[in-house]
């Protein structure tokens, strides 16, 4: 770890009762190869023992307590705290593989003025069995893996920016961007649970010409079974759509293609949410649900999604 009055990174952990986890999440980063950064974890009002889980590690982590705010207000004030110029996240329960930083490091020496870096990630479970990669299921992320070098290393133009919104293949534990950049655009929305990092994705691809990609997986997430996303699908989807539609006004002076990418996004929330709806036997809501998207783009794609809906 760096003794830098600037590090390099400035690494988040937003934590909430993490006592269980945290450590692992902790010991990830303190084995990593590029050494020049600093760790910060932001307590957000938790009720266990998770300060004395930080306590451990003396002064190679910093930490604060917060009363409880959630995520995006401990990410937010873990930024206020850093000293770094690039600010990386990770949430208590996943953690990064040893290369994460000097991968993003590279890619940064390379080209010192990207606005922003991503990477490829891992899902799994707890226990560390991986289930699958990120990469691997997005389509606009096999294309820009066919385009990498030898070293995975790929540069974003601002067309491919519009094709990273709607087809996003990264995650918080892999994203990094300036400090000065975060705080410009006033950080993670606090408004929103679901979908609040692909808000600040979108809002800075939208004030961004490129950006850098590593096309191998750098961190782990942690697939949970009683998450949001995956016990209550349809409250899931209703808070994503809403999560996006507040970015309308925003992208108002956006790149043409960052506009149609958060379209198509936006599209495939509402469709996404019509299925869930359908799926339970609500079709006139599903169909509500949807029609807004054929509204906006009555494109064959959209239309064989309505009839699809409708057939339930």
């Amino acid at each position: 770890m760096s003794s830098a009055e600037q590090p390099v990174f400035s690494i988040i952990i937003a934590a909430f009762n993490a006592e269980a986890t945290l450590a692992r999440a902790v010991d990830s980063i303190l084995a990593q190869s590029f050494t020049d950064y600093e760790v910060i974890v932001v307590d957000d009002g938790s009720t266990d023992q998770t300060d004395k889980a930080v306590a451990g590690y003396g002064n190679r982590v910093r930490y604060f307590r917060q009363d409880n705010a959630g995520v995006s207000a401990a990410r937010n004030q873990g930024a206020q705290l850093a000293k770094g110029r690039w600010l990386a996240f990770l949430d208590a329960d996943d953690w990064y593989y040893p290369q994460r930083l000097a991968r993003q490091a590279e890619l940064l020496q390379q080209n010192p003025l990207l606005d922003f870096v991503i990477a490829d990630y891992e899902l799994g479970r707890p226990s560390g069995e991986v289930l699958r990669r990120s990469i691997s299921g997005s389509e606009f992320g096999r294309k820009l893996a066919s385009r990498a070098g030898s070293q995975g290393l790929c540069e974003l133009n601002i067309e491919d920016l519009g094709q990273l919104c709607a087809d996003y293949f990264g995650h918080t534990s892999t994203f990094s961007l300036p400090r000065e950049t975060f705080l410009k655009l006033g950080g993670y929305d606090r408004r929103f649970s679901i979908g609040e990092d692909l808000h600040l994705l979108i809002r800075l691809c939208a004030i961004s010409s490129k950006a850098g990609a590593y096309c191998e997986p750098l961190a782990f997430y942690c697939v949970h079974d009683d998450g949001l996303m995956r016990s209550n699908s349809s409250t899931a989807q209703v808070k994503t759509v809403e999560t996006l539609m507040s970015l309308k006004p925003v992208l108002k002076q956006a790149p043409k293609p960052v506009k149609a990418g958060f379209s198509r996004v936006l599209a495939k929330a509402r469709f996404d949410l019509a299925f869930s709806l359908a799926r339970q036997g609500h079709r006139f809501t599903a169909a509500e649900a949807a029609f807004p998207a054929l509204l906006e783009d009555c494109s064959a794609v959209n239309i064989k999604r309505l009839l699809s809906v409708l057939k339930g």
